[in-house]
């Protein structure tokens, strides 16, 4: 599924109620990746440029935003790196789980992956596109998955 992002965001904000940051000037989302050392993934530059970050339904969606360092993508992922050794280099923090510090995250190639500490990542969604269309589906399994496994 390569649905255009803008669309896509726009289409969710039919049904739900949509949150937004607004527009993030280009050089902005240059400056962040640089200040991570990746590579942003097209998708994740389009809609940080038109949206800055953004809330729906039951998911918020980090982006380049200076006054809100949960939401904030390089806050984020700067947080993971210092707590874990492990987190993957090549990343970047598109959305918080909410439970064991498990966070969703993208590689350049746009593909959208769960970051959970002494895991291997799990594949969630092949676009950013994806990963909302499906409402975070994977996100709440894994959410749920986890919670029963704590009861255990």
């Amino acid at each position: 599924m390569n649905q255009n992002i803008i669309d896509v965001i726009n289409s969710l904000g039919e049904t739900d109620k949509l949150y937004f940051v607004g527009e993030v000037d280009l050089s902005e989302i240059v400056q962040a990746a640089e200040a991570l050392n990746v590579e942003f993934a097209k998708d994740f530059v389009e809609y940080t440029h038109k949206f800055g970050a953004i809330s729906v339904d039951d998911m918020e969606i980090c982006g380049i935003i200076d006054d809100a360092p949960y939401l904030s993508t390089v806050d984020r992922t700067l947080d993971m790196r210092e707590m874990f050794s492990d987190f993957p280099m090549d990343c970047y923090v598109i959305e918080s789980v909410g439970i064991d510090n498990a966070v969703m995250v993208q590689k350049s190639d746009g593909k959208i992956y769960q970051f959970l500490h002494g895991h291997d990542l799990l594949f969630a969604a092949d676009s950013l596109s994806e990963y909302l269309l499906n409402g975070g589906d994977f996100r709440k399994e894994r959410v749920e998955y986890w919670k029963a496994r704590s009861n255990d």
